[in-house]
This record gives C-alpha cells, sequence and structure tokens, in this order.
C-alpha cells in the first residue's frame, strides 16, 4: 500500500511540473535589461574606439634614418607588398628613424611562425608586441 501511495504521489508531481512547463502559442516573454549592462556596453565600445587596436604582434623587418629615409623605406614597404599581399605592412615614424613593421598578428606564435617564412629575406626581422588592427569579420 505505501508503495502504490508513493507511485502515486511520484506521478502527480511529475504531472504538475509538466503542466507548469507548457506554454501556448500566444504567451510572451518579457525582457528587462538592467541599464548599468547598457552603460558597460557604451564604455566597452568607447574604449575600442579610443585605443584602435587590440595588443598584438608584428614583425619589425626595416629601419632607416637620415637623408631620404623615407624615400627608401617607402621602397622596402613595396618590395614587402609586392611579395607577400596577405599581410599588412606599416611605416611608423619614431625621430629620427622610419620604421617598417608588418603583420597583425594576435599569437606570439603566429609571429613566430611568419618570422621563420621571412628570415631568408630579412635576417635582421625580429618580433615586437604592439597595438594591431582587428581582424576583419568573416
Amino acid at each position: 500500500m505505501i508503495r502504490f501511495f508513493a507511485i502515486f504521489t511520484l506521478l502527480i508531481i511529475t504531472s504538475l511540473s509538466l503542466l507548469a512547463q507548457s506554454t501556448s502559442e500566444n504567451s510572451r516573454s518579457v525582457i528587462v535589461n538592467d541599464p548599468l549592462i547598457e552603460k558597460l556596453m557604451e564604455l566597452h565600445r568607447n574604449s575600442n574606439v579610443r585605443d584602435k587596436g587590440i595588443s598584438g604582434y608584428r614583425v619589425h623587418i626595416y629601419t632607416d634614418s637620415g637623408i631620404r629615409s623615407k624615400l627608401r623605406t617607402d621602397n622596402a614597404k613595396a618590395e614587402f607588398d609586392e611579395k607577400y599581399p596577405e599581410i599588412s605592412s606599416y611605416i611608423t615614424y619614431d625621430e629620427p628613424n622610419y620604421r617598417l613593421r608588418v603583420g597583425d598578428f594576435r599569437t606570439r606564435l603566429d609571429a613566430t611562425r611568419f618570422l621563420n617564412r621571412i628570415k631568408r629575406e630579412y635576417p635582421a626581422a625580429y618580433i615586437v608586441p604592439e597595438k594591431i588592427n582587428y581582424p576583419p569579420f568573416e
């Protein structure tokens, strides 16, 4: 008798829990957004605009200073772009040097792989931590 009562009670509890979960086609859910979440999202967006990039690595392949250093750096960039069109290249000026750095690598491992690929053509190349551009959406 106790066994029958336990099974009957379990059956009723199970059926009540199933009724509580049923929904009709006309039912609606209301989502309430916390204003703090919106404020945090806005701060995050502003931070991304202000910082203009994320932490990553580039490979430094060329430095020059002196007369016509800008022209020689531009020529080195054009030569690199011709050989590796899939890799972005960037010229920066930090007085008195023009620098040519390439790539937007998220990890040091990716930068090292690319460095090993170009080491014969650019034996003085090395990896530098730098703010890189955001990766493109695919």
